[in-house]
């Protein structure tokens, strides 16, 4: 049974989300967001617009990163800021998503899909502490 976007993430799962995303913030200075949403055309210019208009990542910084999941198809889109690009390029947002999100998406496990893709989004942060901006 498919639970409706706004509800897909139990109160556990985003408490843990928003702990993981502050505990990332503290030792990294990067700002990671998620958002799930019923239908969009198209995820990439939603996730473009969206990051834009919420203006994630540190102001000079470019540092943040937007997780954007489009249930009714399960399209994906990982939207980086300028200032992580050498960090997190096209290709490590890919494997995130390939093989990190894709499988729990398939079981409709949104939450865990959305934290699993945080835990590696952090990993890759904190393993270039001296290519991030601050």
């Amino acid at each position: 049974m498919e639970r409706h976007p706004r509800h897909a993430l139990a109160h556990a799962e985003k408490s843990r989300l928003r702990h993981l995303v502050e505990e990332i913030e503290r030792e990294t200075g990067v700002e990671i967001a998620a958002v799930i949403v019923r239908h969009v055309p198209d995820i990439e210019a939603f996730a473009t617009a969206y990051f834009n208009h919420v203006g994630i990542g540190k102001r000079g910084h470019d540092n943040g990163i937007l997780i954007a999941i489009a249930a009714d198809r399960r399209l994906v889109r990982i939207e980086v800021g300028r200032g992580l690009e050498h960090v997190v390029t096209g290709e490590v947002a890919a494997r995130i998503i390939a093989g990190v999100m894709v499988p729990q998406l398939r079981r409709e496990r949104y939450g865990e899909a959305m934290l699993r893709a945080v835990e590696a989004l952090g990993h890759v942060v904190r393993g270039a502490p001296d290519r991030l901006p601050r």
